[in-house]
């Protein structure tokens, strides 16, 4: 067998169902896939070994048609658990420039803050819906410039943090990296009018970028960081 060049595997998952699919990494065309039902449903947790034999099996159904290894692979996931959460955070300077550092500080800080005050909850996505800097209202990042305030309007996508971790472990038992993990309920918003009943098409849209104002968050590949050790690449798209 070969590894992927040509594309990459996409999983998606609802509380009934996964589907494990191919995609053309060039543009978003289902290539292959594979599909099967969650017995009783994915929140359940005393079938994590069926569910983790089903997706072995059909992991391995999918490697032989496509004659590839399936190394790693984005997670899309459908869940009653979704929730989209507004937050603010400011700062003021005496006067300083705005640049990445001030950005990347402020959505440090919010994402601490609501780490220390929400613990059945993880972030899948983090979007800067406004600028307000001092008293300004910008939509996207403003040219740099001279300023004294800055608020950020936030908001974050989150996911049943238990969920996400039983999501993990299953992959982690097969041996797959998880490349990045989005939240079905929120990436479906940017289809425009793409069929997408695998709910993978919709995971190519937001991690090709289709919102502008989502800050992609990455861990360090060389050394694992903690939550907020993360790179911020909002700025090198």
């Amino acid at each position: 067998m070969n590894d992927s060049k040509n594309g990459d595997f996409y999983f998606g998952i609802s509380d009934d169902k996964i589907y494990i699919c191919f995609l053309d990494n060039e543009k978003n065309e289902l290539k292959s896939s594979v599909n099967f039902d969650i017995p009783d449903n994915l929140n359940n947790n005393l079938n994590f070994k069926i569910i983790l034999n089903l997706l072995k099996i059909n992991i391995r159904k999918l490697e032989r048609k496509l004659d590839l290894f399936i190394n790693n692979g984005n997670i899309s996931i459908q869940s009653k658990t979704y929730q989209s959460i507004l937050f603010s955070v400011k700062d003021i300077f005496d006067e300083r420039d705005l640049d990445k550092e001030v950005i990347t500080k402020l959505i440090r800080s919010a994402m601490q803050q609501f780490d220390n005050c929400e613990k059945n909850l993880s972030i899948l996505h983090v979007i800067i819906n406004k600028f307000i800097v001092d008293d300004k209202v910008y939509n996207s990042f403003p040219d740099y410039k001279k300023f004294k305030k800055i608020i950020l309007e936030i908001e974050f996508i989150c996911l049943n943090k238990n969920l996400i971790h039983k999501i993990k472990n299953l992959f982690n038992e097969c041996k797959i990296d998880i490349k990045k993990m989005v939240s079905y309920d929120y990436a479906k918003k940017f289809l425009n009018d793409i069929k997408d009943d695998t709910l993978c098409s919709s995971a190519y849209e937001i991690l090709n970028g289709a919102n502008q104002s989502e800050v992609i968050l990455s861990e360090n590949t060389v050394e694992k960081r903690s939550l907020f050790d993360k790179i911020f690449n909002f700025f090198d798209r």
